[in-house]
C-alpha cells in the first residue's frame, strides 16, 4: 500500500506583521504554491506569558482581537484553504473552535498543560504536538492525555532558535520518536533552518526520508524585508520550489519496497546473465563445472537459473555453444501434491460426494494419473480423523498419501515431500476436480522452460487449473512466512511478492479463456459440475475429455454455468498475513 502524501503546513506565525491583510495574502499565496494547509498563531499576550516578561508588549501588539481572527479566518475557509491553527491557552483554542479551524496545534511549553490537552482531546481534526526540548516522559503524559482523540496526533520535531543551526537538527530523533511513540502517533518536523542556507531545501527533505509524515515550513511575503519570523521562512516561490522536490522526492519511495517498477524489470530481463554451454554437449552427459558459463543473451523469455538446478543433472538433448540450458532441458523429477480434506463450510463432506459414478476426489485422481510428466500422485489430508476416508479413497487408488496439520496446508505439503528427491510440484485443491491433463503438461513445461519457481494456469476456468511450485520455493516461503496458518491461500504467498519469485503464467489458448465458475464449493457448483461430468459419461469419455469438450458443452448449455454464476469466490479472509520475514528467505 502506498504511503499517503507528506502534509505540508505553511506556518504564518508573526510574519503577517500584525497586518491583517498580509496575513491573508500569505494565506493565499501560501496555498496557491501547493501547502496542504496554513498556520496561524492565535494568542493573547496575557494567556502565553506574564506581563512583566521582556516579549510581552511585542505578542501583545502582533496579537489580532477576536473580532479580527474571526473575519480573516472566515474569508480563508471561504478561499477553501485548509487552516490549522497554534492554540497556546484555553481561550485560543476556543477562539479556534469557534472559526472552525480544521487543525490544531500545542506548543511544546503547553505539554504539561493538563486541563489545555483535556479541552484538545475533544478536537475532532488533526491534532499536534510540537515536542523540541521535550522530553520522551513529558511527551508520554502529553500523549496519555489524548488517549481520547479521534485519530492519531502527530508529534512534530524540532525548535526554533532564530535560526536554528544544521548542526542542532537531530534528524535521527525522528526515528527515536517513532520507535517510541509510533503505535499511537505519526511524526513530523518543523523546520527553522536560515532560509538562505541550501539546506532548508534539504533537511526538511531528509526529515520526510526519516519518516516525517508532516513538515512544517515558515512563510514570509519578503525576506529581505527582515520583518518578524523572517529568518527560516520561504516566500512564496520559494515554497512551490519546495513542495515540488518534495513531490518529486516522493515518486522516489513509491511502491513497496520489494516491488520492481516496470523500468527495473525490463532493465533486470536485459542484463541478467544465464547459464549456456561453454562447449557442444551430447544427450545424455551430466553437466560437470566448466560445462557451462554465464552469458547475457538477447530476446532470451526466461529467468535466470541457479546452477545446482542443472549440475549433475542428465541432459535430454544435445546443446551448441552458447545455446542456454533451461531445466526442460535435463531431468527433473514432478510430483503432484492433491491437497485435501473432508470438513467445508459450504459444502461438508464434498470430496466424497458421488459425481457421475465415482467420489469427487477419486473422479480427480484419476485425472491426475493421465499427466505424462507426473512421477508420482500423493495425496495430503489432515490428521483430522474425520479425514480417514480419504486415505482409504487414496489406498484404493493406488496411489500415495500424507496426513499433517489442519490448518498449516504448506507444512503438510512439505510433510509429504520429506526427504524426497522431488524438484517440482504440481499443487491441486481437491475442489478442483476439473483439471486439464494436457494443460498441465504444458503447464510444467513452460514452467522448467522460463526456469521459473512458480507458474500459474490461471487465465483457464477456475477448477480447471493448476499451480506449479519448485519445491525450493515451498521451502522458503515456509521459513519466511510470517504466519504459516494462512497457508491454504499458498498462492497469495507468491502474489504478494511477485517481483521476489521468479513467476510466469503458462500460454492459454484464446477459446479456452472462461470466466465460468468449475470449481466444487458450494451446493450449486455441484449441480454444474455433475451436469458436465454426466454429459462427458454419455460422450463415452468420463475421464478423457478435454478443455475442448468443456468448453463445448456450456457453450452449448449456457443455462448451466448459468447455475452457479452468482456464487462469489472466495477471497483471501482479511485476518490471513501473507508478509515474509526475507532474512529468512
Amino acid at each position: 500500500m502506498m504511503k499517503p502524501p507528506v502534509e505540508v503546513i505553511a506556518e504564518i506565525a508573526n510574519a503577517h506583521q500584525g497586518e491583517p491583510a498580509q496575513a491573508l495574502e500569505l494565506a493565499c499565496r501560501s496555498a496557491a504554491a501547493g501547502a496542504d494547509a496554513i498556520k496561524f498563531q492565535l494568542y493573547q499576550a496575557d494567556e502565553l506569558l506574564v506581563a512583566a516578561h521582556p516579549r510581552y508588549d511585542h505578542f501583545r501588539r502582533q496579537a489580532f482581537a477576536p473580532e479580527i481572527w474571526f473575519e480573516l479566518l472566515e474569508t480563508v475557509r471561504l478561499e477553501g484553504i485548509r487552516i490549522y491553527a497554534d492554540v497556546f491557552g484555553l481561550s485560543s483554542l476556543a477562539l479556534a473552535r469557534r472559526a472552525g479551524v480544521q487543525g490544531v496545534k500545542i506548543h511544546s511549553s503547553d505539554l504539561g498543560n493538563q486541563p489545555l490537552l483535556q479541552m484538545a482531546s475533544g478536537h475532532e481534526g488533526p491534532l499536534l504536538l510540537a515536542v523540541g526540548g521535550s522530553t520522551a516522559h513529558e511527551i508520554g503524559a502529553a500523549v496519555d492525555a489524548l488517549a481520547s482523540v479521534s485519530r492519531r496526533p502527530v508529534l512534530l520535531h524540532g525548535f526554533q532558535s532564530y535560526p536554528t543551526a544544521v548542526a542542532d537538527a537531530a534528524l535521527e530523533r525522528i526515528a527515536w520518536l517513532r520507535a517510541i511513540f509510533g503505535d499511537r502517533c505519526e511524526v513530523g518536523y518543523m523546520d527553522h533552518v536560515a532560509a538562505d542556507d541550501p539546506l532548508a531545501y534539504t533537511l526538511p527533505l531528509a526529515a520526510a526520508c526519516c519518516g516525517a509524515r508532516v513538515l512544517e515550513k515558515h512563510v514570509t511575503l519578503d525576506r529581505a524585508a527582515r520583518g518578524v519570523d523572517y529568518y527560516s521562512s520561504f516566500e512564496p516561490a520559494e515554497l512551490a520550489r519546495f513542495i515540488d522536490q518534495l513531490r518529486q522526492l516522493e515518486n522516489a519511495f513509491a511502491g513497496r519496497p520489494a516491488d520492481f517498477s516496470p523500468a527495473e524489470r525490463r532493465y533486470r530481463e536485459t542484463v541478467k546473465k544465464h547459464w549456456v554451454a561453454s562447449r557442444p554437449l551430447a544427450a545424455g552427459a551430466v553437466l560437470q563445472t566448466g560445462d557451462l558459463t554465464m552469458k547475457r543473451v538477447a530476446e532470451y523469455a526466461a529467468h535466470p537459473v541457479a546452477e545446482h538446478l542443472l549440475l549433475g543433472r542428465r541432459l535430454l538433448a544435445p546443446l551448441a555453444v552458447d545455446e542456454p540450458v533451461s531445466r526442460l532441458a535435463v531431468n527433473v523429477t514432478v510430483w503432484a501434491l492433491v491437497v485435501v480434506r473432508m470438513r467445508s463450510r459450504r459444502l461438508p463432506g464434498k470430496a466424497l460426494l458421488p459425481v457421475a459414478g465415482r467420489p469427487a476426489i477419486g473422479h480427480l485422481l484419476e485425472r491426475l494419473k493421465q499427466i505424462e510428466r507426473i512421477d508420482r500422485v500423493v495425496l495430503c489430508t489432515t490428521d483430522d480423523p474425520v479425514d480417514d476416508p480419504l486415505v482409504q479413497l487414496a489406498m484404493q487408488a493406488g496411489i500415495g498419501w500424507h496426513r499433517g496439520s489442519v490448518d498449516d496446508v504448506l507444512a503438510r505439503m512439505l510433510g509429504a515431500l520429506a526427504g524426497q528427491p522431488v524438484d517440482v510440484v504440481l499443487r491441486v485443491t481437491g475442489d478442483d476436480l476439473l483439471v486439464d491433463p494436457d494443460y498441465a503438461d504444458r503447464a510444467i513445461d513452460h514452467h522448467l522452460r522460463t526456469n521459473s519457481e512458480y507458474t500459474d494456469l490461471k487465465a483457464l476456468p477456475s477448477g480447471t487449473e493448476v499451480e506449479v511450485f519448485d519445491v525450493e520455493l515451498l521451502r522458503r516461503l515456509y521459513r519466511a512466512a510470517v504466519d504459516s496458518d494462512g497457508t491454504e491461500y499458498l498462492t497469495y504467498y507468491v502474489t504478494h511478492h511477485r517481483d521476489q519469485i521468479l513467476t510466469s503464467a503458462a500460454p492459454v489458448e484464446e477459446h479456452h479463456r472462461r470466466e465460468w465458475r468449475l470449481t466444487l464449493d458450494t451446493a450449486e457448483d455441484y449441480e454444474v459440475i455433475s451436469r458436465l461430468l454426466e454429459a462427458m459419461a454419455g460422450l463415452g469419455r468420463p475421464l478423457t475429455y478435454r478443455m475442448d469438450d468443456i468448453v463445448d458443452y456450456f457453450v452449448n448449455h449456457p443455462e448451466v454455468s448459468a447455475l452457479n454464476a452468482a456464487v462469489r469466490q472466495r477471497s483471501q479472509p482479511p485476518q490471513v498475513c501473507t508478509d515474509l520475514d526475507w532474512r529468512r528467505f
